[in-house]
């Protein structure tokens, strides 16, 4: 299933050679009532992803992965 993106957050961050940015994609979780958020953090020697969802219920039900697709578990 693909959610209905939100909001679109890019924020700049660090120093130096470290510069980068992170990206907060933010989603409608499947039930509506809570979100999702796509966390990407592309700063060199740092890159890092993290999804997590803010809805229990949707959280007990679904595995959430990249580009804002759930799946049943």
């Amino acid at each position: 299933m693909e959610l209905r993106l939100i909001e679109r957050k890019i924020s700049s961050v660090g120093y130096g050679n470290h510069h980068g940015k992170t990206i907060n994609m933010i989603y409608e979780c499947p039930c509506g009532k809570g979100t999702v958020t796509y966390e990407i953090d592309d700063i060199p020697g740092f890159k890092n992803w993290d999804i997590y969802c803010e809805c229990k219920d949707c959280n007990e039900k679904y595995a959430f992965k990249r580009g804002g697709i759930a799946e049943m578990k």
